[in-house]
């Protein structure tokens, strides 16, 4: 851990108390987590990581509908710290396989009515560019952010995205820009005025980026037939390849889940389709329905197909609360009909309503890429 950044980060903690009593803070909120990764290649090299980290959150009250806050990330080698590689597992240091520390936000926002914006360093989720937590820190944006809510039901998101850190980085610990100082805009809509129906519509532009811009719609629908519930989903991806020698990728999906109340458990079945050059998952974990621990529609290349099963069983239908268990199959076909698949099992259980722990086993059986190993994730989660 940087030590610059260490003693700030002390000195920010002694000081909470203090501004409590000034009531110039609002909340101060975080996790502690220990991570655990092991790596099996070709069940030949083995990488193993162990990593102690968190996350502590400060925001102050607002004035006149202005506030600010600040999140630090860390994560520490501990014990075993031998490195994932260039394409195995997930990246729980940075790109020079060392522990870190980062001000993953630190913004100014202002609240008005029902419009909000929001200046800095944040954490943001949206299709093409998300937080995607998937390791010991997570991805997020230096950032201009405006959501508004004036027109009922529906939601407006602007924003201009001009650099990214953490976990889906080229350097996890460092703000780098995501396209240059063109730098890359959105606008989203999202419609939620029909009972269990969901609207959303995005578009993504970045000008000279290899992809120029991007256009997502999606539709989602949720009912309860007791003791059944369903879940129904349609999406479209259209990805605009600035290079004359690429066919722009236009992506569909839909998707289905069943679940039984009694029982507690859940099925699901998704597929996408690749119409062109290979898929994008964007500035982080990526909205296609077929994305395993893994692999994505992304790793099928041209015109790929991706097809994930997924069974979820939640043990308070027996009398056991907070643990669920589940089991997903993804199978990736290439254009040359080379086949891919990946088995996930995961696991998580809540101790208490602050103490959790997730473990994730991955099996990656990759011949489009020529990848194959093993991965197990484990994390342990303490919330304040």
């Amino acid at each position: 851990m940087n030590k610059k950044m260490f003693l700030r980060l002390l000195l920010m903690i002694s000081t909470i108390d203090i501004l409590y009593a000034d009531s110039l803070i609002k909340e101060v909120n975080g996790y502690i987590r220990t991570g655990l990764q092991v790596t099996d290649i070709d069940q030949d090299d083995t990488y193993k990581d162990m990593a102690l980290g968190g996350k502590l959150h400060i925001e102050t009250n607002a004035y006149n509908g202005i506030s600010a806050g600040v999140s630090f990330y860390t994560t520490n080698a501990l014990g075993w710290h031998e490195g994932y590689g260039d394409a195995y597992g997930m990246p729980f240091f940075d790109g020079n396989n060392n522990s870190y520390t980062i001000v993953g936000e630190a913004y100014i926002q202002g609240e008005w009515k029902n419009t909000l914006l929001k200046i800095g360093r944040q954490a943001i989720d949206t299709p093409f560019a998300d937080t995607d937590d998937i390791g010991m820190v997570p991805n997020s944006f230096e950032a201009a952010l405006i959501v508004n809510k004036d027109i009922t039901d529906t939601t407006i998101t602007v924003a201009q995205l001009q650099k990214m850190a953490g976990v889906d980085a080229e350097e996890p610990s460092q703000f780098r820009s995501i396209n240059g100082d063109d730098n890359a805009q959105t606008i989203g809509i999202t419609y939620e005025g029909v009972k269990g129906l969901t609207l959303s519509g995005w578009y993504y532009y970045l000008q000279d980026f290899e992809i120029e811009n991007i256009a997502y719609l999606e539709a989602t629908y949720e009912t309860n037939i007791k003791p059944f519930t369903l879940e129904l989903g349609l999406q479209y991806a259209s990805q605009n390849y600035t290079l004359p020698s690429l066919d722009d990728a236009d992506i569909f999906g839909i998707s289905a889940a069943l679940g039984h109340e009694n029982s507690g458990l859940s099925f699901s079945i998704a597929y996408n389709r690749n119409n062109g050059s290979a898929a994008s998952n964007g500035f982080g974990g990526g909205p296609f329905f077929t994305s395993s621990e893994h692999l994505t529609l992304a790793e099928a290349g041209d015109k790929g197909k991706a097809t994930f099963y997924t069974l979820e069983w939640d043990a308070e239908s027996i009398g056991i609360d907070d643990l669920s268990l589940g089991i997903g199959k993804l199978y990736l076909e290439s254009e040359n009909d080379i086949k891919s698949n990946e088995t996930d099992l995961t696991a998580s259980y809540d101790f208490t309503d602050t103490l959790s722990v997730q473990a994730y086993y991955s099996d990656i059986n990759d011949k489009i890429n020529v990848i194959n190993y093993q991965n197990l994730r484990v994390f342990v989660n303490y919330t304040f």
